[in-house]
């Protein structure tokens, strides 16, 4: 009843906008964070490798495969989506809102098109990206999403790119108090570039908060190319001190926890 209520009351609100085209009450975006975690100290690159720091640096490693993914591959529609939150949005039909404008920080310009469609129970986002300059591309639909009109939980679907118009991460989040309280990103895409099967498809990361003295957790289930196995790392520290540990059967060969403390040297776990 209360979402009823909900979607009623901002159905009205949309219809109720000016004639003129500018918006009284366009959708708000999700936040940047429900595309890209923030994972702290955890991929802090100021921090010295060394074999004392093995367990910290095995739980950067494996986290810092997802920022990679979603930091390089993605860089550009993440890009636009942050450079969103400068402009304001269009009404262009009913219960339709754009966002049009260059996006910021590469070399060659890419134009960026946010559509946000205010549905039933939820807003439909879209994200065109165009290229001009050097290798450019028409415009295509780099992500796609949906929040709910609470703005507390969503998807993205990301494509991997102009050349290959093809689902590659879904993203699905969910907010807790203002904050990302859970995201959990699953790669999807079935084929790799050279047209065969991804083994990395099915892969996942989880990222949370929970209750105790390690407030952060990152479960990961991902295909390890050397081993062509599954193996799941399971991940929590303390987003203050930043002391944490791990637990990882395929590479410490047990099934223990693995300690590090706040400047993340190994030590004895209690």
């Amino acid at each position: 009843m209360k979402q009823i209520t909900l979607a009623f009351i901002v159905l009205f609100l949309a219809y109720s906008c000016k004639k003129d085209g500018r918006v009284k009450d366009a959708p708000e975006l999700p936040p940047v964070e429900t595309m890209v975690v923030n994972f702290g100290e955890l991929t802090n690159p100021e921090k010295s490798v060394s074999m004392v720091k093995t367990n910290w640096f095995y739980s950067a490693a494996t986290v810092g495969i997802w920022n990679t993914i979603i930091g390089t591959t993605f860089a550009v529609p993440v890009a636009a989506f942050t450079s969103a939150f400068k402009y304001q949005a269009t009404k262009t039909d009913d219960l339709v809102w754009q966002w049009e404008y260059t996006v910021d920080g590469f070399t060659s310009q890419y134009t960026a098109r946010l559509v946000g469609t205010l549905q039933s129970n939820q807003v439909k986002w879209e994200m065109y990206i165009t290229k001009t300059g050097i290798n450019p591309f028409d415009e295509f639909l780099w992500f796609e999403g949906t929040s709910n009109l609470d703005g507390n939980s969503g998807q993205w679907i990301l494509y991997h790119s102009a050349a290959f118009q093809e689902k590659a991460v879904q993203i699905d989040w969910v907010r807790e108090s203002g904050e990302i309280g859970e995201i959990k990103y699953t790669y999807v895409r079935e084929l790799n570039d050279q047209r065969i099967t991804d083994p990395f498809n099915g892969s996942t990361l989880t990222y949370g908060l929970q209750e105790g003295d390690f407030d952060i957790y990152v479960n990961v289930h991902a295909f390890d190319f050397q081993s062509q196995m599954f193996y799941d790392t399971y991940i929590e520290w303390n987003r203050t001190i930043y002391n944490g540990h791990v637990k990882a059967e395929q590479f410490f060969e047990d099934t223990d926890w693995h300690c590090w403390d706040s400047q993340g040297d190994d030590t004895d776990c209690n």
